[in-house]
C-alpha cells in the first residue's frame, strides 16, 4: 500500500518536470537552429546599437537598484606582518535592470561573451579597504554578462583581493579577529561584509609553546648536577637563556611593531624569567659555597683567635705573693732545670715552714716555688713548660682554622633541594593561570 502511494506521488511530480524539460529542449533546439541563431544575433546587435555606456539606466529618474551576491572561494592568507591584512578569493556578482537591454521574441536568457561587458554600463563599485586586487585572466578574463528578457543584467567577476584588517593582537595567538570588506560606490552608501576568523592554535603549540616548555624544564636539570661542576651548570644555564632569546627574536620578526603586549609575549617572557632564575640559582649557590661561607667562617675564626690570645695574655702574667714566690695555677709543674726548680704538692706546702706565715690557708690550691730560683729563670721555665705542653685554646684555634678549608655544605644542598620543588610548582601555577585566562 505504501509502495503504491509512493509511486503515484512520484508520477504526479515527474510529469511537470518532464514537460518543462521537453519544453526547454525544444526551445534550446529552436534557438540553436541556423535561422534562430541569426535572429539572436540581430537582437543583440539591435540592443547594442545606439547604447551609450556613459549614461546610467533611467538617467534623470529614480536611482538604480543594484543587488549583490558574494561567494567566498577561499581565504588564502591572514598576515599580521604586512600592516595586518588578509587575502580573499571570491565570486562577486551584481545585478540591476536596464530597460534599454530588454528584448522579446527569445524566451531564454542570453549569456554573452565577457568582452560585451566593455560595451555596457556597469556600476562603479569598489572596495574601500582594498590594498591590491585583480580579476583572474586565465585563460580569458573571468567575467560573465547575462541578459534577461526584462532587461535585467547579471554581471559576475572572479576576484582576488587583499584587504586591510585592523587586528587586535592582545590575545595573539589565542585570538579571534573580525575582518571586514568595505564595498562602496559613488551612488549608494557603504556596505560592510564581516568575516569572523579564529586562529588555529595547533601550529603555535608545536612551534612556540612546546619548545619553550621543554627549554624551561631543561634548565632545571642543573639542580641535580653537583654544585662544584661549574662548567656543566654554567654552560647549561647560558644555553637555555640563549635559546629562549632566539625564540623571542624569531617571533618578533613575524609580528608588527605594536605598542602593547601580546599573550605569547607574556608566556615567552615568563619562560625566560624561569630560565634566568635557574641560572641565578647556581650563582647564589656558588656564592654560598665559595664566597660568603668561607668569609663568615674566617671572621668567626679570627674572633675566636683574638679571644684566645686575650685569654693567653692574661694567663702568661705570673702572680707573685708578698714573699716573692711565684704562684702557679697548674696542678703539676715539671722540673726542667736541675737544682733551680722544685715541684711541691699542696700537702707539702702546708707542712713546710711557710705554713707559719699562713700562706697555705690563704691559697690552698696554689703551689710555691722556692725563692732560690730567680724571677727570670722562673719565667723561662714557665715558657718552656707551656711550649712542651700546648694548651687547649690553641687546639681550638687550629680546629677553627681547619673549618675554613672545609665549608659547611648543608646550605648549598638545601638550596638545590628546594629549587627542585619550587621551580616546577611555580611554573605549573604560571601555566594554569595563563591558559585559564586567555583561553576563556
Amino acid at each position: 500500500m505504501f509502495a503504491l502511494q509512493r509511486s503515484g506521488l512520484q508520477d504526479a511530480l515527474s510529469w511537470p518536470l518532464l514537460v518543462a524539460a521537453v519544453l526547454w529542449c525544444c526551445v534550446a533546439q529552436s534557438v540553436n537552429e541556423p535561422g534562430n541563431m541569426s535572429f539572436v544575433k540581430e537582437t543583440v546587435d539591435k540592443l547594442l546599437k545606439g547604447y551609450d555606456i556613459r549614461l546610467r539606466p533611467d538617467f534623470g529618474g529614480a536611482p538604480v537598484a543594484v543587488g549583490m551576491s558574494i561567494d567566498v572561494a577561499s581565504i588564502d592568507m591572514v598576515s599580521e606582518v604586512n600592516m595586518q591584512d588578509y587575502t580573499l578569493t571570491m565570486y562577486f556578482q551584481q545585478y540591476w535592470r536596464d530597460k534599454r537591454l530588454a528584448y522579446s521574441g527569445i524566451p531564454l536568457n542570453l549569456t554573452l561573451d565577457n568582452r560585451v561587458a566593455d560595451q555596457l554600463w556597469v556600476p562603479d563599485t569598489y572596495f574601500l579597504n582594498d590594498k591590491k586586487s585583480f580579476v583572474h585572466g586565465v585563460t580569458v578574463k573571468n567575467r560573465m554578462i547575462r541578459l534577461h528578457p526584462d532587461g535585467t543584467v547579471l554581471y559576475g567577476l572572479r576576484i582576488t583581493t587583499t584587504a586591510a584588517c585592523m587586528m587586535d593582537l592582545r590575545r595573539y595567538p589565542l585570538d579571534e579577529q573580525n575582518c571586514t570588506l568595505e564595498i562602496e560606490s559613488c551612488a549608494y552608501p557603504r556596505l560592510s561584509l564581516s568575516f569572523k576568523l579564529k586562529r588555529n592554535i595547533g601550529y603555535f603549540i608545536l612551534q612556540t609553546y612546546m619548545p619553550s616548555i621543554l627549554i624551561t624544564i631543561l634548565s632545571w636539570v642543573s639542580f641535580w648536577i653537583n654544585y662544584d661542576a661549574s662548567a656543566a651548570r654554567v654552560a647549561l644555564g647560558i644555553t637555555t637563556v640563549l635559546t629562549m632569546t632566539t625564540i623571542n627574536t624569531h617571533l618578533r620578526e613575524t609580528l608588527p611593531k605594536i605598542p602593547y603586549v601580546k599573550a605569547i609575549d607574556m608566556y615567552l617572557m615568563g619562560c625566560f624569567v624561569f630560565v634566568f632564575l635557574a641560572l641565578l640559582e647556581y650563582a647564589f649557590v656558588n656564592y654560598i659555597f665559595f664566597g660568603r661561607g668561607p668569609q663568615m667562617q674566617k671572621k668567626l675564626a679570627e674572633k675566636a683567635q683574638k679571644a684566645n690570645n686575650d685569654r693567653d695574655g692574661r694567663l702568661d702574667v705570673p702572680r707573685v705573693d708578698s714573699q716573692g714566690n711565684i704562684l702557679l695555677s697548674t696542678l703539676e709543674v715539671h722540673n726542667e732545670v736541675a737544682g733551680n726548680e722544685v715541684t711541691t704538692s699542696i700537702r707539702e706546702s702546708r707542712n713546710s715552714s711557710c705554713a707559719g706565715l699562713g700562706l697555705g690557708l690563704e691559697h690552698p690550691r696554689v703551689q710555691h716555688r722556692k725563692p732560690s730560683a730567680t724571677l727570670g729563670s722562673s719565667r723561662l721555665s714557665l715558657d718552656r713548660s707551656q711550649t712542651a705542653y700546648p694548651r687547649k685554646p690553641r687546639l681550638r684555634r687550629r680546629s677553627s682554622q681547619l673549618k675554613i678549608k672545609i665549608p659547611d655544605l648543608t646550605d648549598v644542598n638545601s638550596i638545590d633541594r628546594w629549587s627542585r620543588m619550587v621551580f616546577p610548582f611555580a611554573f605549573s601555577l604560571f601555566n594554569l593561570i595563563y591558559w585559564l585566562y586567555y583561553v576563556n
